[in-house]
């Protein structure tokens, strides 16, 4: 059960989330997506999602919510999911 004040809090983070960690989690508002499908609707290189999306969850602000089967690399990867 997620508490008030947990949500008040969330609100005050995303208010001070800054430019790329804010662009990945605009992603992510959109939907359910992997690193890798994060990096394709960007454009960027996944190395540059993976770790804005660490510092998401590390806000509390992302949580894995699942796995794919990625067909690009052949294997099993996290999706990820916007609080």
């Amino acid at each position: 059960m997620i508490r008030k004040t947990q949500v008040d809090s969330l609100k005050e983070l995303k208010k001070t989330i800054d430019g790329k960690r804010k662009t990945v989690y605009n992603v992510l508002i959109k939907g359910k997506a992997t690193n890798r499908m994060i990096a394709k609707d960007l454009g960027w290189d996944i190395n540059r999602v993976t770790g804005r999306v660490t510092e998401l969850v590390g806000l509390g602000m992302v949580i894995a919510d699942g796995t794919k089967y990625d067909n690009d690399t052949n294997r099993t990867v996290t999706l990820w999911k916007a609080l």
